[in-house]
């Protein structure tokens, strides 16, 4: 029960934030503005634009990576996209690694490769339509 509770928090945290995306549709610059980017840098020059991002030690060896993200561009989702990186070395995985998630029905692959950066690509389910798109991103990944 608790799982669920939590994850209807999330999305109607996530749901609150789209709404409020496309109200301030002409203001692309909103997202970057109200991010906490301290230990991430968002891949602006492809088109990435973060709302807010959190990376942070779990135990010794697990890091927790969450981060809330606007592509603004038609990208191939089937491809690696870098969204960005992490900017602690400390926080960089020793091996790549690779973590699967899913958003609803669709299921999402984010490579973390040990030098921080972080690509992300679509492996089932509905290509995202429109522009802008914003994705949640939630994971854990092993030092």
């Amino acid at each position: 029960m608790f799982r669920i509770m939590n994850k209807l928090i999330f999305f109607v945290a996530i749901s609150f934030i789209c709404n409020l995306t496309f109200a301030q549709k002409h203001n692309h610059g909103m997202a970057i503005e109200t991010a906490d980017t301290t230990n991430f840098k968002v891949n602006y020059q492809s088109g990435w634009l973060i709302y807010n991002s959190y990376v942070a030690p779990i135990n010794a060896d697990t890091i927790a990576l969450e981060m809330i993200v606007q592509q603004k561009r038609a990208i191939d989702w089937k491809q690696d996209q870098l969204i960005g990186r992490i900017k602690l070395d400390s926080m960089f995985p020793k091996t790549s690694q690779v973590i699967s998630f899913m958003l609803m029905f669709d299921e999402y692959l984010l490579r973390v490769e040990s030098n921080g950066r972080c690509y992300l690509r679509l492996t089932k389910g509905t290509i995202p339509d429109g522009d802008p798109v914003i994705l949640p991103i939630r994971v854990k990944y092993k030092l």
